[in-house]
């Protein structure tokens, strides 16, 4: 029984992922262990940004489907602190596994400025104390953006998200 249960819990989270990675119009980006750390080159545009939460519908015990909104002002990154409000980040995520250091998470998230918005997707593990964070595929854009390609690595720590997106010419 205890296998039926864990194949059954497996093809869900993988019907999750489909669905979701369909939504977003793109592949997923790996999770952060299994990803390289991406390294700025010349031709490589960075924003450094900082997102600080809002509101957040996480529920408080993590299950496989259970989904969530976060909204969050956006900021440029002034040393590790807010600096220059740009504008605002949404994220809408669902738990796609859940085990006993954990859970991991798959997300689709909204960066907006004046000039135009990222539109990123990723799965995040939420294992062990914080911070936690990984990479993110940049999906595309709109505005200023809207060719935008690249990858971000998000942090995150509390009520405070930096993301940090390398943007390919």
């Amino acid at each position: 029984m205890p296998r039926t249960r864990s194949r059954t819990r497996l093809f869900r989270a993988g019907v999750l992922t489909a669905a979701s990675a369909m939504l977003a119009g793109t592949a997923l980006a790996g999770t952060a262990g299994a990803a390289p750390k991406p390294e700025a080159k010349d031709d490589v545009k960075v924003l450094d940004w900082l997102a600080v939460k809002q509101s957040d519908s996480r529920p408080e015990h993590a299950r496989v489907g259970a989904d969530w909104t976060i909204h969050s002002h956006l900021y440029t990154n002034r040393k590790g602190h807010p600096g220059k409000k740009v504008g605002d980040a949404s994220a809408h995520c669902s738990v796609v596994d859940v085990t006993r250091k954990g859970y991991v998470s798959l997300c689709h998230r909204v960066l907006r400025t004046d000039k135009g918005g990222i539109s990123l997707s990723d799965t995040i593990d939420h294992f062990g104390p914080l911070p936690h964070g990984g990479y993110s595929k940049v999906t595309g854009g709109t505005g200023k953006y809207r060719e935008a390609e690249g990858q971000a690595e998000i942090t995150m720590r509390h009520d405070i998200a930096r993301y940090r997106i390398m943007l390919d010419d």
